[in-house]
Order: C-alpha cells, then structure tokens, then sequence
C-alpha cells in the first residue's frame, strides 16, 4: 500500500478500535440474560432510541447503492427520500402502540407480537420464517459495501472480498458480546457519524465540485436534464409505496421500538427522526445526482461517494467517508444480525425444543449470528445484480406482511383467518407477476407485482376480517395500549 491508503485505512482503524472499547464497556451484560440480549434491558433514553432508529433505517447502501442509482437514474432515486420521510412519521403513530403491548406482554420482536395479536403460533412462524429469508438477502449487500469502502480506502490494494471479511469479523464479535445492547450503544455512536458526518462532507463536495447546490443542478439541467425528471410514475409510486409500507415489516423494526424505556421515549424520538433523516438523504441523493458529471464517477456510480470524497479531500477525506459507510452499514446489519438471531433461537428453534433455557438460546442466538454472516459472505462473493435492485426487490415481497403487522396494531377487526388469507391470495400474485415480467407488463404496465399482490392481500384482509367473527380478546389488548399511551 502507499502512503496515501495508510492514511486512509489508518482513520479506520482508529474509529473502529476507539468504537469497540466504547461497545465493550458500556454493552456488557449478564451472561445467559435473554432480555439484554434481546431487546437491551428494555430502559434506553430517547436519544440513544432516536439514533439507532436512523442507525436502522439507514444503510451503507445509501451511500454505495442509492448514491449510484442517483447518478445513473438521477431523480427517480429521491423515491427513496419520500419513503423514509412518510415511513418515519407513521412510526409516531405505531410506536407507543408496539412499546405499551411489548412491555406488557414481555414481547422480543415481530413474530411475537403477531402471535399475541392473533393467538395464532403457525402465524407467527411463518412472519419469523419470512422476514430470516427476506433480511439475507440485506446481510448480503452490507458485506459488499464493506468490500466497496475497504478497497476504495486502500486504492485497491486490499482485495474486495478480504475487506468484506475483516468487517464481518469485526461486527460478528460485538453483535454475539452484547447482543442488542451492543447494537443500541454502538448506534448511538454511529448513527451521529452517519447523520451530521454525511451533511458535512456533502456540503463540502457540493462547494468544491459545483460552487453549491444550485450551480450543481443547473449544470445537470444543461447536461442531462433528462435526470431531473421522473418517466416512469407508476413505477416510481410502487417502489415509493413499498418501501413506506415494507419499512415496518422487517422484523428488526419493531425491535427498535421495544428497547425504549417508556412511550415518552418513543414519542419523543419519533418525532425528530423524520427531520433528521430527510434533511441528510435528500442532500445524499443531490450530490448523487451531480456525480453524473464527473467521468471518475460514472465510470463506477456505487463507489461514486468515496470516489468524490478522495477527489475532493485525498486520503483524510476518503477516510472520513469510509467512516461514515461502514457507520450506516453497521449500525443497519448488527441490528439485523442481533435480532435475527433471537428470532432463529426463541421463534423458532424453541418451537421445536420449548425446554431450552434461556442460556441456550442465548447460545443458539450468538451461533445464529456467526452462521448468518459466513453465508451472507459467500453469496457476497458471487456476482451479482446493481445493490438497488436487490433492495426494491425484497421491499416488493416483505410489504405483504403489513396487513398482518401495521393494519393489526390499528384496527381491531383484523383476524387471523383475514391475515392468512390475504397472504395465500397476494403473495402468489407477486411471486407469478415476478416470474413472468411480459404478463406483468402487458396487464399492470409497469406498477411493480409488489404493489399489486399487496393490493389485493389488503383487500382480501378488509373482507374477510368484515365477513368472519371478530376475535373476542383483542379489545383487552386494545384496553392496554389506551391505558399505556395515555399515561404517557
């Protein structure tokens, strides 16, 4: 390496060693103690909740993926800006509701909640057994963003799959120490590294290669204008949708919501998470924008971040923007890999072994973690699709859980029977529609099988929740979250 990449690298180093003491002392935990392990004791402050929301929400492919779909697609990837924004609001109005039932009820995550709301254990299995497939594919592009930053910082003299590894290995250790406690303490950490680091250096790369923001557009509108509109609207509005609706069915989201230590907690966090997230994403997605004029970028969109960043500032400046990658990265796949494991351990191994202690599923939790990482590392090592596309695709088949998730949480009517048969009806449709693009194209034009087999689960949930007998002990659970959130 030169001396430039052990500059690079060197910033890195010192962040991440400085970040682990920092996760080693505040994170430990009593050895075997499923509810630290789970959902971090259940006792964290607003503004340690706030940012590992953002940190959740968030992920490095935000700045290697989307950064890339910018410049190659221009303003077809601000979707992504309108998806957080309204996704983060409708958190204000779920997130007292999913804290009062999972304090009450000592709940740990999605599955369990879906359990308690419709006395319904195959129901649950499945939403756990879904949402493990679905978040593979995420642990998959966290390691190629690892690789995209480990070479980008060393210029290419550290290999991309090598990179990928150090970094697995490095979140593996502090995710099986701390499980979610460790998440929540390195988050708060990185989730302002993320947030306030990424407005910094965007302001400074908007100054240095355009003069500003305005010049930057003006020049694009002379160039290629073409990126400043939007084609193909229905498309646009299906991948808007489902990323706004499948925010709250991944199954680590809800396990954000449990870690607070009251609803006050909750409230107060929702409300300055939309701010915060919009102002930082659309500033992202603008420079990406304007990345279409440098041929260093376009020559390769999703490393485009880290190529500006060196550009404009050398080896210090790719090094800080290195930081902020593996920071978004980080703080999105430990919370994955903390919560998935408890789900594989408590929802799914216990349902087969119900006389494990909470030692061994502790246990079985830390193997899951380690499991999940090597696999996700060997499917990142293959090639594969632009990260983007891996994205809209599994956010077109999680949304089909939000029937099930969000609409139970807010209307009462809603049954079990409705939830499964919505999800037999609308998850063949988007599967079909998926598997035969031409049928897809030629009925629906280009709305995205996602929306339309979620359309049609919805409705199927509405109709059969009307027409079959409501479930008799939903009011008291529903008696529990007014008596909660009023307290508040």
């Amino acid at each position: 390496m030169n001396r430039d990449s052990i500059i690079a690298i060197g910033v890195v180093v010192l962040y991440m060693l400085g970040l682990n003491a920092w996760i080693r002392v505040k994170s430990k935990m009593e050895e075997g103690n499923l509810e630290e392990f789970a959902v971090g004791g259940r006792n964290f402050k607003w503004y340690m909740v706030l940012f590992t929301v953002l940190g959740t929400w968030f992920t490095g492919t935000c700045f290697t993926g989307a950064f890339g779909f910018a410049t190659t697609y221009g303003a077809m990837a601000l979707y992504d800006t309108t998806q957080v924004l309204a996704g983060l609001v409708l958190l204000y109005v779920i997130g007292p509701r999913v804290w009062a039932w999972g304090k009450a009820h000592q709940l740990y995550n999605l599955p369990e909640f879906v359990e308690l709301r419709y006395r319904s254990d195959k129901l649950a299995f499945f939403v756990a057994l879904f949402g493990l497939i679905l978040n593979l594919p995420w642990h998959v592009m966290a390691f190629k963003t690892f690789g995209y930053v480990v070479s980008a910082l060393t210029y290419g003299a550290i290999p991309f799959n090598i990179g990928m590894i150090v970094a697995g290995l490095f979140i593996m250790s502090y995710v099986m120490y701390g499980g979610q406690k460790s998440v929540v303490y390195s988050a708060f950490i990185q989730g302002q590294v993320m947030i306030f680091g990424s407005m910094i250096l965007l302001a400074i790369m908007g100054q240095k290669f355009f003069g500003g923001f305005g010049p930057m557009l003006r020049q694009v509108a002379e160039k290629t204008p073409e990126l400043l509109t939007v084609a193909d609207s229905p498309y646009w509005a299906s991948v808007i949708i489902a990323g706004i609706l499948g925010s709250y069915c991944w199954l680590e989201t809800f396990n954000r919501m449990f870690v607070a230590g009251s609803v006050r907690e909750i409230k107060i966090c929702t409300a300055g998470a939309p701010l915060l997230a919009a102002g930082m994403y659309v500033t992202l997605l603008l420079v990406g924008i304007g990345g279409s004029l440098i041929p260093e970028v376009l020559a390769d969109p999703e490393s485009g971040f880290l190529t500006m960043a060196r550009m404009a500032g050398g080896p210090l400046m790719v090094g800080f923007a290195g930081i902020i990658v593996m920071a978004a990265e980080m703080t999105s796949i430990d919370s994955q890999l903390a919560t998935n494991s408890v789900v594989m351990a408590n929802n799914i191994v216990k349902r087969f072994k119900p006389d494990l202690t909470e030692k061994e599923v502790v246990r079985i939790g830390q193997i899951t973690v380690v499991v999940s990482c090597i696999l996700a590392l060997a499917i990142a090592m293959m090639d594969l699709p632009m990260l983007m596309e891996i994205a809209i695709f599994t956010f077109q088949h999680i949304v089909h859980i939000f029937p099930t998730a969000i609409i139970g949480i807010l209307w009462k009517r809603g049954t079990a029977k409705a939830a499964w048969a919505g999800l037999a009806v609308g998850l063949p449709i988007t599967a079909y529609l998926t598997l035969n693009e031409a049928v897809a194209t030629t009925v629906f034009g280009s709305w995205t099988p996602g929306i339309i087999g979620f359309v049609v689960n919805l409705f199927v949930y509405v109709v059969v929740s009307l027409t079959t007998e409501p479930d008799g002990y939903v009011e008291e659970l529903f008696a529990q979250i007014k008596n909660v959130t009023q307290q508040a």
